[in-house]
């Protein structure tokens, strides 16, 4: 969350929101964000803990779709953003049949800008996103099918 929301937690409020919206999102276009769950959880943690989510949504005030993450602090640098990311671009190119998806992040975020290089995708632009400067990244269909 050191990128989102100012790096402030979540009202539950905000949380019911989300939870609904990708919902509803799944309802509607057949996508949204999945929760991610650990695959080797460590002794004393639940099989079920969520460590994080990974999907697709509308990017705001454009027609674009964008491909996230956020994980959990004690589960970064290993490679699970990279995975999960992975797999919901697979299911976007082929079973939603999107022909283009795009991502965000802020510059200083190079974390997650290097995990969009590891997906192929391409920087095409700085825009403004929810009020802060992004790094605007992109993959076609096309580009995609050339990597695997």
């Amino acid at each position: 969350m050191r990128y989102i929301s100012a790096g402030q937690p979540w009202s539950d409020e905000q949380i019911q929101e989300f939870v609904q919206r990708q919902i509803s999102g799944f309802t509607e276009r057949g996508f949204c964000f999945w929760r991610l769950l650990a695959k080797d959880v460590p002794d004393g943690q639940s099989e079920d803990e969520m460590i994080g989510f990974c999907g697709l949504q509308p990017l705001p005030a454009t027609s674009e779709i964008e491909i996230g993450w956020w994980l959990a602090p004690a589960w970064w640098g290993k490679g699970l953003a990279t995975e999960a990311a992975r797999e919901a671009m697979r299911d976007a190119l082929q079973r939603v049949g999107l022909d283009r998806i795009v991502a965000v992040a802020i510059p200083e975020n190079r974390a997650s800008i290097h995990v969009m290089e590891k997906l192929g995708m391409r920087f095409e632009r700085e825009t403004a996103h929810r009020g802060f400067r992004v790094a605007l990244y992109a993959i076609n269909r096309d580009q995609y099918k050339m990597q695997q």
